[in-house]
């Protein structure tokens, strides 16, 4: 559900309204920085287009990567919104597509990372490596008189 989403993950909010710009918008969720915070953060101007009150700043989609590293450095969390093309007149539908949190940054990862577990039961050993980044999982059963092909598994991951 995306309204949970948004409340969880509410510290900053990235907009991506296809193809160019980008916008950043202040909700009153409680949690919710001022967006004169982020402004700050990201050296860049607040607008009020029109005759609305909504306080808004953009910057250009190529420049998405700079501002997600900043704000991740700040130790904000990024939620990613894009707008859907549904071909429908009416108001404009959403949802959201990336999270990007300080402690958790898969995309900064430069190589598969995975998570082991080892089980062990009389001369059984049982492997399962796991990685987050792709959903990956590898189960391997090995006897302990092949211990040389316990060590060539956990040197190949």
């Amino acid at each position: 559900d995306v309204t949970s989403r948004q409340q969880a993950y509410s510290q900053a909010e990235l907009l991506v309204e296809s193809p160019i710009p980008i916008y950043i918008r202040s909700r009153p969720l409680g949690v919710t920085p001022p967006i004169e915070q982020v402004a700050s953060l990201l050296d860049m101007r607040i607008i009020s287009p029109g005759k609305r009150s909504l306080l808004q700043m953009g910057f250009p989609i190529y420049s998405l990567t700079t501002h997600i590293s900043t704000l991740l450095d700040k130790g904000r969390t990024i939620i990613v919104i894009d707008e859907l093309v549904t071909g429908k007149s009416g108001p404009k539908q959403r949802a959201v597509s990336q999270v990007y949190s300080p402690g958790c940054n898969l995309e900064d990862c430069s190589e598969l990372s995975y998570v082991i577990s080892i089980y062990f039961k009389d001369d059984l050993l049982g492997i399962t490596l796991f990685s987050a980044m792709n959903g990956h999982s590898i189960m391997f059963p090995v006897y302990w008189d092949n211990i040389d092909k316990v060590a060539q598994l956990l040197i190949s991951y």
